[in-house]
């Protein structure tokens, strides 16, 4: 797919229903179907993105999520230098997809406050930043790269123990691949609500990581042992959101101290300090009762 066959130019497309795996499938073609979709979604929501679309900036967030968090369930089968190269790329892409989309849920969540309009304008310039990063030759020539890599990377062409790996049947790697995930994000988790936020920072990846492994893993898993996965999966999209919005209350405040006015930084950190504590503690508790439910 190409960055212009976009059907829905200027507007946000949502991901389709994802066409499932199956437990007789092999790895390597899962791993295939997987992120064929997620450059698809990307694709799709090119044009939206450019056009300054918030919603069309988050599905292609969540899809690069998707794809590496898809790359890092498979590992070692499809690891290669070529994706260290693409990977790089992607850091520098995403850096500018990060700061236009902090300032979306800034904006958002700050609505009628005096901070709105500063974030406003903050967001026209990472926007155009943005704007110019996807309409450059070397975005291009990533995506190009990236599906070049799906379909003919190194990865594909080694015979050795990762080729053994791809063979296998999605239903058996899944299964295992799964139980290690949640038992890391276990170990993560523990001690959640008394966490420093870089810690809490990692379990709240490590959690979306699952969550995104348990979505894709859909069809490719037996009836029954899926669905004690959708109740652990069920579980980590309320984690996710509670600590989605510590965390943006965190880049939120950090982007008030950012502002070039020292003056109305200090009113507006003196305003909410108490607020923002209470409100911090209530979240922190909602989270470590959820993450206790996901442990089992």
């Amino acid at each position: 797919m190409t960055l212009s066959a976009n059907p829905a130019k200027g507007r946000a497309v949502r991901s389709k229903r994802p066409r499932l795996l199956s437990p007789a499938m092999r790895c390597e073609t899962a791993f295939r179907l997987i992120l064929s979709e997620c450059l698809e979604q990307v694709a799709t929501n090119h044009e939206a993105v450019r056009a300054g679309d918030p919603a069309a900036l988050h599905h292609t967030r969540v899809a690069l999520t998707r794809l590496k968090a898809a790359i890092a369930f498979y590992g070692r089968m499809v690891a290669d230098p070529e994706w260290s190269r693409l990977k790089s790329e992607l850091k520098w892409l995403s850096g500018y997809l990060g700061a236009t989309r902090d300032l979306d849920v800034a904006i958002e969540n700050s609505k009628g406050q005096p901070e709105e309009r500063v974030f406003e304008a903050a967001r026209v310039e990472a926007f155009e930043r943005l704007k110019d990063a996807l309409g450059s030759e070397r975005y291009t020539q990533w995506f190009e790269a990236m599906w070049d890599w799906v379909g003919s990377g190194p990865w594909t062409a080694r015979q050795d123990r990762a080729a053994q790996r791809r063979a296998i049947l999605v239903s058996e790697f899944h299964a295992r691949r799964l139980a290690r995930w949640h038992k890391q994000l276990v170990q993560k988790s523990r001690g959640l609500q008394g966490m420093g936020k870089n810690k809490r920072h990692r379990v709240r990846l490590a959690g979306k990581r699952l969550r995104y492994a348990i979505e894709f893993s859909e069809g490719g898993l037996p009836e029954d042992e899926y669905a004690a996965w959708k109740v652990v999966l069920k579980h980590l999209r309320k984690g996710q959101q509670v600590l989605g919005e510590l965390n943006d209350a965190e880049v939120r405040r950090a982007l008030i101290e950012s502002v070039d006015d020292p003056e109305w930084r200090s009113g507006k950190a003196a305003h909410k300090k108490l607020d923002e504590r209470k409100r911090k503690s209530r979240l922190l508790r909602r989270a470590a009762a959820i993450y206790r439910k996901i442990s089992g």
